[in-house]
C-alpha cells in the first residue's frame, strides 16, 4: 500500500512539473494579439460633452444648496416650536451676583418667574403671582429707554477720540501748530 501512495505522489509531481514547464514555454513563445500593447484612443471631448458636465455640476450644487436651506428651515421650526410658543420670553431685570452667577426676573408663557442662574444650572427661585407686582414689572418694561443706535454710539466715541488727540498732541505725533492749521482749513472748507 505504501508503494501505491509513492506511485501516486510521483505521478502528481511529474504532472505538476510538466504543466509548469508547458505554461512557461507557452508564455515565452511568440506574443499574440491578446497581450500586444495598444495606444489608448484619444478622449472624445466636444463642446456638448463639456457643457453637459458643467450643467450637471451646477444642477448638483443647486440641489445640495436647496436641501441645506430646507433642512435648516425645518430644523429651525422644530427647535422654535418645541417650547410650545413662539415668543421665547422677556428678561425684565438682572442682578449679577458674581462671575457666572445671576438672578433674573423673566416673563415667559404669561408667567413671571425669578430664576437663579449659574454655570451648571438654572433654578426657579419664585413665581410672581401678585397682580400688583406684575403690573409694576410691566410698567417698568414700558418705560424702558430704547437702546442706542450703533451710529450714535460710534459718533460719540469718534468725538471722544478727537478730543483725546487735541489733549495729547505729542502722543499722536502732531504739533499744536499743525493741529490749529488743520482745524482752520476744515472750518474754511465747511464754510464754502
Amino acid at each position: 500500500m505504501c508503494t501505491y501512495r509513492r506511485y501516486i505522489r510521483c505521478i502528481l509531481i511529474i504532472c505538476g512539473i510538466v504543466i509548469f514547464c508547458a505554461n512557461y514555454g507557452l508564455a515565452a513563445g511568440e506574443p499574440s494579439e491578446y497581450l500586444k500593447y495598444q495606444e489608448p484612443p484619444p478622449p472624445a471631448s466636444s463642446w456638448f460633452t463639456a457643457s453637459g458636465y458643467v450643467f450637471s455640476l451646477l444642477l448638483t450644487f443647486l440641489l445640495v444648496l436647496g436641501l441645506a436651506y430646507f433642512t435648516s428651515r425645518f430644523l429651525g421650526q422644530k427647535m422654535n416650536g418645541s417650547a410650545g410658543f413662539n415668543n421665547q420670553g422677556t428678561i425684565h431685570s438682572t442682578l449679577v451676583l458674581g462671575p457666572n452667577r445671576a438672578v433674573y426676573v423673566v416673563e415667559t408663557a404669561g408667567k413671571f418667574m425669578v430664576l437663579g442662574v449659574t454655570e451648571q444650572s438654572i433654578s426657579l427661585l419664585r413665581e410672581i403671582t401678585d397682580p400688583e407686582d406684575i403690573e409694576q414689572l410691566k410698567a417698568r418694561a414700558a418705560l424702558a429707554v430704547p437702546s442706542e443706535q450703533f451710529a450714535d454710539v460710534f459718533q460719540r466715541q469718534l468725538l471722544a477720540l478727537k478730543q483725546i488727540n487735541k489733549k495729547f498732541p505729542a502722543v499722536f505725533g502732531l504739533d499744536t501748530q499743525e493741529i490749529n492749521e488743520k482745524e482752520h482749513e476744515n472750518v474754511r472748507g465747511r464754510g464754502k
